[in-house]
């Protein structure tokens, strides 16, 4: 009897070892993810500059296994299998998206401009759209002061400054939105009766200037380029990272764009306070993988799926997302580094000089 008890209590505490916790996380362990199996094949390249705003080229040694068939969002607009429409009844914060295409899979990035509808808007986040399939996606309005015309959205090249992009990675509320889009208009000397961004993003000269901007960062792009890492002045400010150089080059102008449209435009976005005597120094190569290797120690925390790809959120030593595509895929990370300034606690005592203390003690 003794020997029966013994062995029933080794098949429980066997069992017990074998089978999940109750309420246990699915989320993987820091370092065991998508993105940091991307990472570990990753190389950084020499920089390609343009004023302040440093750009560090990313390339993998092996091959990532790129996603097959990937159409992005201008791609299939153009060849009439992306339908853009708005919901019944219209909503400001969503509309539906729709892959006619049998076989192919649609890639759509946060900060893509989507124009017509009942007002211009932009992606609040990445998606991955299955053939054959229909998505409501969540949106931000970037035209404020329209909301009128059809149901359905036209073509847009234009894409969302890195200021917006970083909003819609934090979940901001639409009025920090509408303030950004303000701020970019303005920078880009953009004034529309409705606040348009996208109209600011593709007038003639901002167009012009970007082009101009990007002819200076391609021909520094090594073969191979899945993505690319930013620095303003010597600071880290984001990067863009891709499942494959296809996807990268088809999502290149976009991606570039969005960071200069913020940097590269008008005047500088932060001044300093006080005449500068030392220039701080350009972002290293060091430091960029220093940069990366933060995702490491961070957390890859499950978020919502977007069509037939899921979100993670990256939390800790880095701030973004990515986008996966079954166990094995990333498809998309955009890590952002957003200024962080100290404030100083209220209520705390002025530190007291050396002076102040002789005075208290000579007049006890």
């Amino acid at each position: 009897m003794r020997a029966i008890i013994l062995s029933f209590v080794a098949i429980v505490v066997l069992a017990s070892a074998e089978a999940p916790l109750v309420g246990q996380s699915n989320t993987p362990k820091p370092g065991d993810n998508v993105l940091t199996k991307f990472l570990d094949f990753a190389d950084i390249h020499p920089v390609a500059q343009v004023g302040r705003l440093t750009v560090f080229p990313i390339s993998i040694s092996r091959d990532n296994g790129p996603i097959r068939n990937v159409l992005t969002m201008a791609q299939a607009l153009g060849r009439g299998v992306l339908v853009v429409e708005e919901l019944s009844p219209p909503m400001v914060s969503q509309a539906r998206f729709v892959n006619k295409s049998d076989k192919q899979f649609i890639f759509l990035m946060a900060g893509e401009l989507v124009a017509g509808g009942r007002q211009n808007r932009t992606l609040r986040t990445d998606a991955l759209l299955g053939p054959q399939s229909s998505t409501q996606l969540p949106l931000y309005c970037v035209e404020k002061g329209r909301w009128s015309g059809g149901g359905k959205f036209s073509s847009a090249l234009g894409v969302a400054p890195q200021s917006i992009r970083e909003q819609a990675a934090s979940g901001a509320g639409q009025d920090a939105v509408w303030a950004e889009v303000a701020r970019a208009n303005k920078r880009m000397k953009i004034s529309t009766p409705s606040d348009d961004l996208n109209a600011a993003m593709t007038s003639p000269a901002t167009t012009r200037r970007l082009r101009e901007l990007r002819g200076k960062i391609i021909p520094r792009l090594p073969r191979g380029c899945v993505g690319i890492v930013v620095a303003s002045g010597s600071r880290i400010i984001g990067a863009d990272l891709f499942n494959s150089p296809e996807l990268f080059s088809a999502m290149r102008q976009k991606v570039l764009d969005s960071y200069l449209s913020q940097y590269g435009l008008g005047p500088r976005i932060v001044k300093s306070i006080g005449p500068v005597k030392h220039p701080s120094p350009p972002v290293s190569q060091d430091q960029v993988q220093r940069y990366l290797r933060g995702c490491y120690d961070g957390r890859f925390v499950q978020g919502p799926l977007r069509g037939v790809g899921r979100v993670y959120y990256v939390r800790g030593r880095r701030s973004g997302q990515t986008l996966a595509y079954g166990e094995k895929h990333m498809v998309h990370t955009a890590l952002s580094s957003p200024r962080i300034l100290p404030i100083r606690p209220a209520g705390m005592p002025r530190p007291r000089s050396r002076s102040d203390s002789y005075r208290r003690s000579e007049s006890r």
